[in-house]
């Protein structure tokens, strides 16, 4: 069950964000992947499922198009998550979701919409390696 962790500035997020221990490298490595949105009241959807309630119907004709008129050689292989990566690339609606290692990456999709600069945005952090829950971190400055 995920949890919030309410954040009131630039150095409380990042303090946050980064209580990552050093590995045996002395580098800080984390289990954790992150992903950004301008809202904290947006969920976790693909950008596929938002575009339609019944998905699988609008992704097969999506995809068809995109193949058919890329470039040649813009799609490096056959295979379905190769051109779903490439095509999420461009700007189509997929049902991948992009997820980073990098905190501030998702600190830049949380802020960077202008248009959502009266809205709270959120981070989300997931434990890629399962040992602890799923947490938002909620960027609580009007930006």
């Amino acid at each position: 069950m995920p949890h919030d962790i309410i954040v009131k500035d630039w150095s409380g997020l990042m303090q946050h964000l980064y209580d990552i221990p050093k590995g045996r490298h002395g580098r800080y490595r984390s289990d954790f992947v992150y992903r950004g949105l301008a809202s904290k009241d947006w969920s976790l959807e693909t950008s596929l499922k938002r575009l339609s309630p019944a998905p699988a119907g609008v992704e097969v004709p999506l995809l068809r198009n995109f193949t058919k008129y890329a470039k040649p050689g813009e799609i490096p292989s056959s295979h379905l998550l190769f051109k779903l990566a490439v095509a999420q690339h461009h700007g189509l609606p997929t049902r991948l979701m992009d997820w980073t290692v990098s905190p501030k990456v998702a600190a830049h999709f949380a802020t960077f919409e202008e248009e959502h600069y009266d809205k709270d945005g959120v981070i989300w952090c997931a434990d890629v390696g399962g040992k602890e829950e799923t947490t938002r971190v909620a960027h609580a400055l009007r930006r």
